[in-house]
């Protein structure tokens, strides 16, 4: 809790060092409010996303069902510390009765996390090296594309290392090992048998930038993609510091990133609160959604249940 309220101390003097709250307040009522429905718009499409790349790792659930636990997995991953880990945990406690198996269940979840995040690590690294050959709007020096490049290819390739030294070492290696290992071939399993499904993990991604972007749009200010891209990678590795919903921490990470990329201080703040507002309350809403009639259900049985009988007044004794 100490160190969690001294990182939200740290995150909120960030924000005021990178611009004044009345600029930042100023640039939030300037917005305009078609870009931030069309940010609102994104968002929804970015979860819907996700619940179609869900059904790709977790087909045996009835299709209610799947989608079911899937929104509410978001809604945790949204406002639990952790983040997507939080999303996978909730993922294999709710799917623990549906016969998938303990250990099939948790490489599965730790599968369905390997690939998103791996996924955006190789985003990072394209756009990085797309913007160190000169093309889009942003910095094109070594030091704002190069850094990510080097990240993506570190992260990369220990995820393929990782899984190589499983395969060889398999009896020697532990059972934590053993299971990263297994989510890791299973992440590499689903990029080499493609299905359609797939899309939805460009689609969660993707869109969910998106939404930043037109966030940032709503200011009327302009932001190269391709910089806002490697700005939003940058940011979300601040969440990597547990804390409920992300609050300071990514809003710190992602208003420094982007201005590091370019972008004005005062807009960048105003855009990146706006935007972490939706990102939490659309799939947070979603989340609460889907998860109130799984607590009605056990209600209304209660109530349909008949009464337990009561036993008979035990005859009155005379003396």
């Amino acid at each position: 809790m100490i160190a969690t309220a001294i990182v939200s101390v740290l995150s909120v003097g960030v924000l005021l060092w990178v611009a004044p709250p009345a600029q930042v307040i100023d640039s939030i009522g300037d917005m305009n409010p078609v870009w931030l429905l069309a940010a609102a718009a994104l968002e929804i499409g970015s979860c819907v996303s996700y619940v179609v790349v869900f059904r790709r790792f977790f087909p045996e659930p009835p299709r209610p069902v799947g989608r079911q636990v899937a929104w509410i997995a978001m809604g945790a991953g949204a406002v639990l510390p952790g983040g997507n880990f939080s999303s996978a945990a909730t993922t294999g406690w709710l799917l623990r009765h549906h016969g998938i198996g303990t250990r099939r269940l948790v490489e599965r979840c730790g599968a369905l996390l390997c690939f998103l995040t791996l996924f955006g690590f190789f985003i990072n690294g394209i756009a990085g090296a797309f913007l160190l050959v000169g093309i889009g709007n942003g910095p094109h020096d070594l030091e704002h594309s190069g850094i990510p490049i080097l990240v993506s290819l570190f992260v990369i390739g220990s995820a393929i290392a990782a899984m190589i030294a499983a395969r060889r070492h398999h009896a020697r290696t532990s059972t934590t090992a053993r299971s990263l290992a297994a989510s890791l071939e299973g992440a590499w399993e689903s990029l080499s048998k493609p299905h359609w499904r797939m899309f939805g993990a460009a689609g969660f991604l993707w869109l969910d930038m998106a939404a930043l972007w037109a966030a940032c749009r709503a200011t009327g200010h302009s932001l190269g993609v391709l910089a806002l891209a490697v700005a939003y990678f940058i940011g979300y590795l601040a969440t990597l510091i547990p804390a409920p919903a992300g609050l300071g921490v990514l809003d710190s990470g992602l208003a420094g990133a982007l201005v590091l990329y370019g972008y004005s201080p005062a807009a960048s703040v105003g855009a990146v609160l706006v935007y972490h507002a939706i990102s939490v309350w659309v799939p947070g809403l979603g989340g609460l959604v889907a998860w109130l009639p799984t607590r009605a259900r056990p209600l209304a049985a209660a109530a349909a249940r008949p009464p337990a009988a009561q036993p008979d007044a035990a005859p009155a004794v005379s003396h």
